[in-house]
């Protein structure tokens, strides 16, 4: 007998599912959670302030404060005092977090690679083009 999952259960499932194969993929170049959705937006948008990085990300400022102590004293990135206004901080790549941002979307696409196996092009734009709904329907305003 097989057993009838709700679409609400079976996207969860799908989003841990995805969450911990993004721990051991990004875990091969050691890159905790959450700091490859830094790099990537880092390296569409390099000095950034730190309060609109944190909302690209959807992170508290007080997580995204944390989480870039931490990716500095890995190396990864430099944060710097705006010139024109002090009580703002940009965030910037650094040599090393340039390099591990290349290597990190070399793994990234290799993870959807291993996440869409089998799906046509066709059904991946459907795919994207329902989770889009899905996030606009869930997420925070």
């Amino acid at each position: 007998m097989t057993i009838e999952r709700k679409p609400g259960h079976l996207l969860a499932l799908v989003s841990r599912a995805h969450h911990n194969l993004a721990n051991r993929i990004f875990g091969q170049i050691d890159l905790p959670r959450g700091q490859p959705a830094v790099l990537f937006e880092l390296g569409h948008q390099d000095g950034i302030t730190q309060s609109d990085l944190a909302k690209k990300v959807e992170l508290s400022e007080a997580s995204m404060t944390n989480m870039l102590q931490r990716m500095e004293t890995s190396g990864l990135v430099r944060r710097q005092r705006d010139q024109s206004d002090a009580r703002f901080s940009r965030i910037y790549l650094t040599e090393t977090g340039s390099s591990t941002l290349a290597k990190a979307r070399e793994l990234a696409e290799k993870m959807d690679e291993m996440t869409f196996a089998g799906f046509t092009p066709e059904e991946q734009a459907l795919m994207v083009s329902f989770l889009e709904r899905v996030y606009k329907n869930t997420a925070p305003e």
